[in-house]
C-alpha cells in the first residue's frame, strides 16, 4: 500500500496504527472541560490554550505540569478526585464523539485487508470507556494502552508494541498521530508519521516532523477511496 499527495510519497505501508485522544475519538474536548472545571473548584482559572498543551500527555505528566504551572496551593489529589467527576458527568450527558473519517477510514482498510491497531497514552479503564463510550470499543482488532508498556508517548513503546502485535515491522507501519508528542514517539519508534490535525496553524507548525499532513481523517479517507 503506498501514500502519495502533491507529488510526496511516503514508503510503502502495510499496517495502519491510530492514536485515540483527538486522533479516533474526540476526548480531548472532555479532558479540557474536566480540567478546567477541577481547577475552577480549586480557585484556578486553566486557559484552553493551556489545556490544548496538554493534550497526547499521560494522565502523571499532565498533572506535574498542572502542579508546576499552578504553584504550590495546587492539591492534586482533589484536583484528580475532580476532574474525575467532572469528566465522567460530561461523558453521561455528551458521550464521545468518533472524530470525522474514522469510520469511512476503517471501512476502507477492512475492504484492502490491510491491518490495524490502536495505540494510546491513556490507560486501559480509561481507554476502554472511551471505546464503549463512542461505540468502537469492538472498532480495533488491537488496542495498546499506556499501562502495558513500559514508558509512553513520546517513548516509542505503544507504537513498536502495537506494531509487534501486528506482526508488521515499524518501518511498514503508518501512524496516525494529531500530538506533537505523538510524532516523537512515532519517529523513535522508526514508523511512518502522518500529522492529522484540523487546526491550520498548528498543522503548519507540526508538518515538518511527519510525512504526510492532513486536516482530519476524512481528507485521507478519501485520498485512500481515490486511489483504490
Amino acid at each position: 500500500m503506498s501514500f502519495s499527495r502533491a507529488g510526496s510519497s511516503v514508503p510503502d505501508c502495510r499496517a495502519v496504527i491510530f492514536d485515540m485522544d483527538g486522533l479516533a475519538l474526540d476526548t480531548e474536548s472532555t479532558y479540557c472541560h474536566a480540567w478546567r472545571s477541577a481547577a475552577a473548584d480549586l480557585g484556578f482559572d486553566l486557559s484552553e490554550a493551556f489545556c490544548r498543551s496538554l493534550f497526547g500527555r499521560h494522565a502523571d505528566d499532565v498533572e506535574r505540569a498542572l502542579s508546576t504551572a499552578l504553584g504550590d496551593r495546587f492539591d492534586r489529589r482533589s484536583f484528580h478526585a475532580s476532574a474525575e467527576r467532572h469528566w465522567r458527568r460530561y461523558l453521561n450527558e455528551h458521550g464521545i464523539r468518533r472524530m470525522p473519517g474514522l469510520d469511512p477510514l476503517l471501512a476502507i482498510l477492512k475492504r484492502r485487508a490491510i491491518p490495524y491497531a490502536l495505540a494510546t497514552n491513556s490507560d486501559g479503564l480509561y481507554a476502554g470507556e472511551c471505546l464503549r463510550l463512542s461505540g468502537t470499543e469492538r472498532a480495533f482488532p488491537v488496542v495498546v494502552t499506556r499501562d502495558q508498556v513500559e514508558r509512553g508517548k513520546p517513548a516509542p513503546d505503544l507504537f513498536i508494541e502495537a506494531a509487534r502485535r501486528l506482526r508488521v515491522p515499524p518501518d511498514l507501519c503508518l501512524v496516525l498521530e494529531d500530538s506533537e508528542t505523538g510524532l516523537k514517539a512515532a519517529c523513535a519508534a522508526g514508523t511512518v508519521p502522518v500529522l492529522i490535525q484540523g487546526n491550520e496553524e498548528i498543522r503548519l507548525r507540526m508538518a515538518a516532523s511527519a510525512a504526510l499532513s492532513f486536516p482530519s481523517l476524512q481528507d485521507l479517507a478519501e485520498l485512500l477511496d481515490r486511489n483504490e
